[in-house]
């Protein structure tokens, strides 16, 4: 029998369990409306259910979460990293180079914060933070609020733990 604690796999040692619970939230992605809005309505479902919860958000200084987070109270970290799609061959090598950039940014944040789990609500900021989380064996989830999945949550789709789908035909 343990001692109420438990390794988060990314070799730090384990948080102290305690009695108050205390969950911690990354909710990954954004850059339009259509991602962030759904990403801020789990984020205060988590918080009326447990106001302990801790929620931080990761997006770009591109998207739209960095104009719209500040003022809904939640702390928001950024990445660097471009989006994949339609941006010519060119574009797509840039993009690409990030990748790996991005996944090392996303797991000194990971490591930093120590999550419970990673919601990738979609768009390209969600790809390296999903990939650096199942690295570092926490566990993580997509949601994807569209009929036709984007493109980083169909690559994905396959390496998480748990898709959050609105349509059956998704």
């Amino acid at each position: 029998m343990g001692d109420g604690r438990e390794s988060d796999g990314s070799g730090n040692p384990p948080r102290p369990f305690t009695q108050e619970a205390l969950v911690r939230v990354i909710l990954a992605g954004g850059g339009t409306g259509g991602h962030l809005f759904p990403g801020l309505a789990v984020a205060r479902e988590f918080q009326r259910r447990d106001a302990k919860t801790e929620i931080l958000f990761v997006g770009t200084a591109q998207g739209i979460e960095a104009r719209v987070l500040p003022g809904e109270g939640y702390r928001l970290e950024m990445i660097t990293v471009k989006g994949l799609k339609g941006r010519g061959w060119r574009g797509l090598f840039d993009a690409a180079y990030g990748v790996p950039a991005g996944v090392m940014q996303s797991r000194r944040i990971i490591r930093r914060f120590r999550p419970d789990c990673i919601i990738g609500l979609g768009g390209y900021a969600s790809g390296p933070f999903l990939l650096a989380g199942k690295l570092g064996g926490v566990r993580c989830a997509i949601m994807e609020q569209n009929l036709r999945p984007g493109f980083t949550n169909r690559i994905l789709a396959r390496w998480v733990d748990r898709v959050f789908i609105s349509y059956r035909e998704s």
